[in-house]
């Protein structure tokens, strides 16, 4: 018998679920119920008047395999773009530095390279890092920000770390955990490497050829309805699924859509939606209250873009953006000149320019509580402080993302495998997946999706 599959969730991570349950499961019925009015999340394009522009994720890791097995899968690996190999600068102190070479997160491999950003007082902390005596349990893992601020100094983490890891995570680095967010150091560490500058330029001279990022020619669009095309799913936009609970062997979901509130049942389910709504609905279940209170328990940040298009008369600084200290007086915490960064996105007629806004624990009057004519204001004005002079401004969008990245604290891979145990035990034929679960980044999302999928299949199938 072919299973009823609901997918509660059309993001990457739903989207990705779903195709990978219809390579396992192709006689199943799969649908996907998403709340937005369309499908991809935070893969997010949107059109201004000379072309497409991301208003979300803007590019993913090629050398993570995850994501780029899937693009070829889907036939679209000819639509690849790479960055033009621009740096990024750093705003500190007021004034643009260029990020330094040789740095993994940040976190330096020759504190020498750091001239420019640290003073020499701070330079000299940072120096003696690799005299100082290291205490690592293989296979542990620490706060990310606290072993780099005692290891480098707190100025590394708030000029280098902090800004590096601001527009991924939203979060201080000092509440995101080494193994979880730079998997590679912690594994060099592991093998006893005697200093973190050691495991640094360990990982960093490891690293292999070619470009480091990539992107789609005609946006994230191409792959999100690609992805959804080859799912073979029935997609249900504006339809939010409000509870969850268990019927017999099987689950019943009650959505709420523009016809009204209706309830059926499946076989699997994927949940794939942010963790304070999947702890909402696995509080329903009954039976899974210590994997509800343990999802409940990841911090979330909410963070918005506000893109432009402005015109070429603004002299753009040739840095392919700019990431801002933790502890520089501005509002944004980062600025990506996409025009300069993506060498397809260089012939439209205006520069392409997006300013990120929103960390963890922002204040309630912060950034985020503007509206959007307020925010736009706001991220124009940051442009014309960076340049030197007030853009004008073609096109403008905003985009906000409400409890869109996950806080991945120190072990949080054991909070997780806790959280599964519990659901293989008291809810067989569920499963949860997103950026809360194995990482954030578009990589992470495909390969917790999939796993989850062959999962589900693999019960199904016994």
């Amino acid at each position: 018998m072919a299973p009823r599959i609901a997918v509660i969730g059309g993001g990457l991570s739903g989207l990705s679920a779903a195709y990978q349950l219809r390579r396992e499961l192709p006689d199943a019925e799969i649908t996907v119920h998403e709340a937005a009015p369309g499908t991809g999340g935070k893969l997010d394009t949107t059109d201004f008047p000379s072309g497409p522009m991301e208003l979300g994720a803007e590019a993913f890791i090629v050398r993570r395999r995850e994501a780029a097995d899937l693009v070829d899968e889907l036939g679209l690996t000819e639509t690849l773009r790479h960055p033009s190999g621009r740096g990024s600068a750093i705003l500190t102190g007021g004034r643009l530095v260029p990020m330094p070479t040789g740095t993994v997160m940040g976190m330096p491999s020759d504190v020498r390279a750091l001239d420019g950003v640290l003073s020499p007082a701070e330079l000299a902390v940072a120096a003696r890092e690799r005299d100082l005596p290291l205490r690592w349990e293989p296979g542990g893992d620490v706060s990310l920000g606290d072993l780099a601020s005692a290891r480098f100094g707190p100025a590394v983490v708030a000029r280098l770390v902090d800004p590096m890891l601001g527009g991924v995570y939203a979060a201080r680095s000092t509440g995101l955990g080494l193994r979880e967010v730079v998997p590679g150091l912690a594994e060099r560490l592991d093998a006893g490497a005697p200093s973190l500058t050691e495991a640094i330029g360990a990982l960093a001279g490891a690293s292999a050829p070619g470009p480091v990022f990539a992107t789609f020619d005609g946006g994230y669009r191409r792959f999100v309805a690609a992805l959804a095309e080859a799912s073979g799913a029935a997609i249900r936009t504006r339809s939010e699924v409000t509870g969850l609970a268990r019927a017999g062997r099987a689950y019943a979901l009650r959505a709420r859509s523009e016809s009204g509130t209706a309830t059926e049942t499946a076989d699997l389910v994927v949940v794939a939606v942010p963790a304070p709504r999947a702890a909402s609905l696995l509080r329903g279940l009954g039976g899974v209250d210590d994997a509800a209170a343990a999802l409940a328990g990841v911090r979330t940040a909410s963070s918005a873009v506000v893109a432009m298009e402005v015109k070429r008369t603004l002299d753009l600084p040739e840095h392919s953006g700019v990431l801002v200290a933790t502890d520089e007086p501005v509002s944004f915490k980062a600025m990506t000149f996409s025009s300069r960064k993506w060498p397809h996105l260089d012939t439209r007629p205006g520069h392409l320019v997006r300013v990120s806004f929103g960390r963890l624990d922002d204040a309630p009057d912060g950034p985020l509580s503007a509206d959007d004519d307020s925010l736009t204001r706001t991220a124009v004005s940051a442009l014309a402080e960076v340049c030197g002079t007030t853009p004008t401004v073609l096109h403008a969008r905003v985009r906000r993302w409400p409890d869109g990245l996950p806080e991945i604290g120190p072990d949080h891979a054991r909070t997780v495998a806790g959280i599964r145990e519990e659901l293989a035990a008291h809810a067989p034929g569920l499963e949860l997946v997103g950026a809360a679960t194995e990482g954030v980044g578009v990589p992470a999302c495909i390969g917790s999706a999939r796993a989850a999928a062959r999962r589900l299949a693999a019960k199904w199938q016994d």
